[in-house]
């Protein structure tokens, strides 16, 4: 064994503890703190994503998926259980599924509306410190508008897409397991400067997520049109598949950036796919692959994003989010359909 490989296998030992004391805090508490999330993490890329694939397993004999599939309308067409599995099977051969139906114009427009008379946090620019403001296209004061997860369930369009059936079903048919809503967020993406090509806050350069370990599913609805110079979600095909020989060093690096020449020559530059769409376009994204958000150039961009995964970190006990008393007649559906997906979102009264 090789000094190096000899350091590996007690920076494994030396994390593992860590990482199982995770599982007795899910079992006692409902969740994990950041401590266990950081041994994970720290494991994951030390062992090439192996020890993810164990947590996974763990997360399906733990989390069993409740019920079987029962045919279900949404805002993206009818589903049954052939056709949930088709979605799920596309984004374990290559990382993301786009849907074919789109949420209604109309409602993307209700939706956007809203989003430019709300105050939103800027995320600041080297220059300007963090402030609230409502979107200004010709005069933005930072490169991202940030909406908070209470500003999002206030507002009626979001609850609409927020209730809609299609996420869980997917994520709980691709994960193997029952899932939750970890987050719900939603942004503008500002015309900024050339200097957003580099900068990591606004998470455009190469990256791979692990905040909901260690299996999720982040859903992108375009609520404004999203083409090549609008800031489009970049995916790097296939890159989201654990325990790939070729990136055991990127991997031991840790969570770090990565240039767009070496995933090219990792994956080859066929596999990094620019996912445009019109208004309404919905993406499923399992984010352990690399991905960039690309910096729009001619017109600002407005996003949604849902993330669903097992209830490993979602803060459901430590930061419930508290969401009106009134809903959407869907999103009370789909409360009632999937009462395990919204442990982390408890209704006022």
């Amino acid at each position: 064994m090789s000094k190096s490989e000899l350091r590996r296998m007690l920076r494994i030992a030396r994390l593992t503890p860590g990482a199982c004391r995770g599982i007795g805090q899910l079992l006692m508490r409902g969740e994990a703190d950041l401590r266990s999330w950081r041994a994970w993490l720290l494991l994951h890329c030390a062992t090439n994503g192996g020890s993810t694939d164990l947590l996974t397993r763990l997360m399906q004999v733990l989390r069993p998926a409740p019920a079987p599939i029962v045919p279900f309308d949404s805002l993206l067409g009818h589903f049954d259980a052939a056709r949930v599995k088709a979605a799920a099977d596309q984004i374990e051969r290559d990382g993301y599924f786009v849907f074919e139906q789109r949420v209604p114009a109309a409602l993307c427009d209700e939706i956007a509306a809203a989003a430019r008379t709300t105050e939103a946090v800027v995320r600041p620019s080297p220059e300007r410190a963090a402030r609230n403001a409502v979107f200004d296209p010709d005069n933005p004061l930072g490169r991202v508008y940030d909406f908070t997860e209470r500003q999002n369930w206030t507002m009626a369009g979001c609850q609409r897409v927020i209730g809609d059936p299609v996420f869980v079903n997917v994520s709980q048919a691709y994960i193997g397991a029952a899932t939750a809503l970890k987050n719900v967020n939603m942004w503008w993406s500002a015309t900024f400067d050339d200097r957003a090509e580099t900068d990591d806050y606004a998470a455009q350069q190469f990256h791979f997520d692990y905040d909901p370990a260690p299996k999720w599913l982040k859903f992108f609805v375009y609520v404004t049109d999203v083409d090549a110079e609008s800031g489009p979600h970049i995916f790097v095909r296939g890159s989201h598949r654990r325990r790939q020989p070729h990136l055991r060093d990127t991997l031991a690096r840790g969570y770090v950036r990565i240039a767009d020449g070496e995933i090219e020559q990792l994956f080859g530059r066929d596999n990094v796919v620019e996912l445009v769409g019109a208004r309404g376009t919905v993406l499923a994204v399992d984010t352990m692959g690399f991905h960039k958000g690309k910096p729009p150039r001619s017109r600002s961009r407005l996003i949604m994003q849902l993330e669903y995964a097992t209830p490993l970190f979602i803060a459901s006990v430590s930061d419930p989010v508290p969401v009106p008393a009134t809903l959407d007649p869907a999103l009370l559906a789909s409360r009632s359909a999937y009462p395990w997906a919204f442990q982390r979102y408890p209704q006022t009264h």
